[in-house]
């Protein structure tokens, strides 16, 4: 590498850091979701739902920041590959599994009769959705055809 070009390879190691960080804290958040709702005596108190609503902003603000990051540092590649139908395919797949894994909180909220709290936590992964489409993937999409190929 020439003396004048940037080496962002740390900073891209540090950004792989975080993101492994985050998605451990989501797993977390999920997992604990998951053991409250069928270990708790009594999940629909409100102590409880408040317990589990903090777990769902842990988990989407996580989701949301981790991949984020792990899109962010495609801006420091100095090339780009071409944006072919199977990496098209690859990135709708990778946003589908997002939404879908977010999805399953509102959804096991839903199975132990906590309906408000599932449409709450719904309500919140549609606006974590959403950020993720305005800050993340368009982004991404308006980069790609600036510096593909």
């Amino acid at each position: 590498m020439a003396r004048d070009e940037e080496d962002y390879s740390d900073y891209s190691r540090h950004i792989n850091t975080t993101i492994n960080g985050l998605t451990l804290i989501s797993g977390f958040a999920f997992t604990a979701i998951t053991l409250l709702l069928t270990r708790l005596d009594q999940p629909s108190s409100l102590p409880s739902q408040l317990v589990l609503l903090f777990l769902v902003i842990l988990f989407g603000l996580n989701s949301l920041v981790a991949q984020h990051l792990g899109v962010e540092t495609l801006y420091y590649c100095r090339k780009v590959p071409p944006q072919t139908r199977k990496v098209a395919v690859r990135t709708a797949l990778m946003f589908l599994s997002f939404v879908l894994f977010g999805l399953a909180i509102p959804l096991m909220f839903f199975l132990f009769d906590l309906v408000y709290l599932s449409i709450v936590a719904a309500v919140i992964w549609l606006f974590v959705i959403l950020a993720d489409l305005v800050f993340v993937y368009r982004p991404l999409w308006e980069y790609r055809k600036k510096h593909a190929g």
